[in-house]
């Protein structure tokens, strides 16, 4: 089956538009986004505004990611929405915000996101992948804060398939970008770093 990326509830489309009229002229916008900030002069254009992309961002901590042997992925958490914005030649990301019920969608942040062409860049590949199309996979991106690491998630709802993670650029040297990773082979990658930050009791490790 083809690959998903789930569309982004209306909620989080809604809270999105709903911040850009009070950021338009924000120097911070007209800085990271100078072309996009010119395009929504109106409430009729930040009303059609559409993403290029959206997609889930997952949040996984040091702490889970020790126990993703035997637990797979299930700790990771969504904790926001985000949106690729695309004006001539600009690529920006606007993340919103999810509570923990799934349920209240808050505006967050819009950057300059230097990973954003690179996640839709590993979503069209994997898109086009034979061995991928022959599960029903759902992409999403992972992240892992503590250690920077960011990578395309690709689950299956039904079980029948074993997740796969895709790691985008920049990475860690223990990681290789665009290489398919079953989930224990990208914990094992990660093990002995998670491990470092642990045994130091860095504040990071439950990022």
């Amino acid at each position: 089956m083809p690959l998903v990326v789930p569309p982004a509830p209306a909620q989080s489309t809604e809270a999105l538009r709903a911040a850009l009229p009070s950021m338009i002229h924000r120097p911070a916008l007209m800085k990271v986004a100078p072309q996009l900030a010119a395009t929504l002069t109106t409430p009729a254009a930040i009303a059609s505004l559409s993403a290029a992309l959206s997609y889930r961002v997952f949040t996984l901590g040091l702490t889970d990611l020790a126990a993703t042997a035997s637990n797979g992925l299930r700790a990771a958490t969504l904790s926001a929405w985000r949106h690729t914005l695309t004006s001539n030649g600009e690529v920006v990301t606007a993340d919103v915000s999810v509570d923990h019920s799934g349920a209240n969608h808050t505006f967050a942040a819009i950057s300059a996101n230097p990973t954003a062409p690179g996640v839709q860049a590993a979503i069209h590949t994997l898109s086009q992948d034979a061995e991928v199309a022959k599960a029903s996979y759902e992409a999403s991106l992972l992240q892992i804060p503590a250690l920077g690491v960011r990578a395309v998630w690709l689950h299956d709802a039904s079980g029948k398939a074993s997740d796969i993670l895709v790691p985008v650029a920049p990475v860690r040297q223990e990681l290789t970008a665009g290489r398919k990773y079953t989930v224990p082979e990208f914990a094992a990658a990660l093990k002995d770093a998670a491990a470092k930050i642990l045994a130091n009791d860095d504040p990071r490790k439950g990022s």
